[in-house]
């Protein structure tokens, strides 16, 4: 049966097979928690929850044949275009942040007509993939790590960090968190390691203890309503827009639903928990999955992290073993980051799950890397032919 699979994918398909069942997996579970998630919005109109599922279906459509071009791509080009690309999403950040619309509380997206998108996204996919770039050109002699390349690392993940952090810092967290295992991957020196995060922590602290940008006070806030809730072990549910009642209602949805799933559908606390579509998906998930779909979603991504971390030892590039590597982290860290969100393991960041959670700009770009991580797999050897004689 494994052979049938494997052998349709290799047909149809370009990558990993393994990779593309996992994506399916969890991009058509995807599609049935957010129908689910989404049935609150019944009370926005006649044609919801449905006209927000077919939305949704289309950006699937899109991200999917994203994801098919790029595994079929010569992802080795990437590398020639990934320094002016990271420039670019610089300025579409900058863009976002003086012109864009106020969402949430923070100007995070590009209106480009009927198109808008969150260019911090970008900036993931490009950072990673121009620190890929520099940092395989040394692997052959990991000693060339100068006082040059220093700064030019520095700078890059410095410039990133610090335009994504004034509106949205926990993606710049989970940026710089990225770079870090890259860095390692990467051989950088423990010592320029080590100098690279002191100096991002140092501009963190900075930003968050002066007040610099949109999202400063919010983070402030929300560190401390995590110290108490972890200081104390309760939470406050003041007002259903206290973020301390949105935990108290995740951890509840979780509570009764882990034990007793209430089923496909069924769940109750969608239709008050705040964002149950995306920065709370997993305590839908076990609301109505219990723990049975609690723990086989991240057990999904822990094989999709082996699977696309595995191309830095059987890649003959090293550029494609450290682009898959840093691509793969980073979409499990974010996932994971989501997870422990909803378990009250964590401040409540706003990340959502990729390929579950409801989201067009996280879909599409989760995708791109997706293909990206597929077209670095094919650089795995094939299979030894067994003859008759062996």
């Amino acid at each position: 049966m494994d052979s049938k699979i494997k052998a349709f994918f290799q047909e149809h398909l370009k990558g990993d097979y393994k990779i593309w069942l996992i994506v399916f997996i969890l991009n058509a579970f995807g599609l049935v928690i957010q129908f689910s998630a989404k049935a609150k919005l019944t009370m926005d109109g006649p044609l919801e929850p449905l006209s927000s599922f077919v939305k949704t279906l289309a950006i699937l459509g899109i991200s999917f044949y994203l994801m098919s071009y790029f595994s079929k791509s010569n992802y080795s080009r990437v590398a020639k275009f990934s320094d002016l690309a990271l420039i670019l999403s610089w300025g579409l950040v900058l863009i976002a942040l003086l012109f864009g619309p106020k969402i949430g509380g923070a100007n995070r997206w590009v209106n480009l007509g009927p198109i808008s998108f969150m260019p911090s996204d970008m900036v993931k996919l490009c950072l990673i993939t121009s620190l890929a770039k520099d940092f395989s050109s040394k692997q052959a002699d990991p000693e060339s790590y100068n006082y040059v390349m220093f700064i030019r690392m520095l700078f890059k993940i410095g410039i990133s960090c610090f335009l994504i952090m004034l509106s949205n810092f926990s993606t710049s967290v989970l940026i710089f968190f990225t770079s870090c295992i890259l860095m390692y991957f990467g051989r950088v020196p423990a010592k320029q390691i080590v100098l690279i995060v002191v100096a991002v922590a140092t501009l963190a602290i900075g930003v968050v203890t002066l007040g610099i940008g949109q999202r400063a006070q919010t983070v402030k806030t929300r560190i401390e309503n995590y110290a108490q809730r972890i200081g104390k072990n309760e939470t406050k549910a003041s007002s259903s827009k206290n973020e301390n009642y949105q935990i108290t209602l995740s951890l509840f949805a979780i509570s009764t639903g882990a034990i007793h799933p209430k089923g496909p559908g069924k769940s109750q606390q969608r239709f008050i928990l705040s964002q149950a579509e995306s920065d709370f998906v997993y305590a839908i998930i076990i609301e109505e999955y219990g723990i049975v779909g609690g723990l086989a979603i991240p057990i999904l991504f822990l094989i999709f992290m082996y699977r696309g971390a595995k191309a830095i030892q059987y890649s003959n590039k090293p550029f494609g073993g450290l682009l898959s590597a840093g691509l793969t982290f980073s979409i499990v860290f974010q996932a994971f980051i989501n997870m422990l969100v909803a378990v009250d393991a964590g401040p409540v960041t706003g990340q959502p799950m990729p390929m579950i959670s409801a989201g067009g700009t996280s879909l599409i770009f989760t995708a791109i890397s997706i293909g990206l991580i597929l077209a670095v797999s094919k650089d795995k050897d094939p299979e030894p032919v067994q003859t008759a004689l062996a």
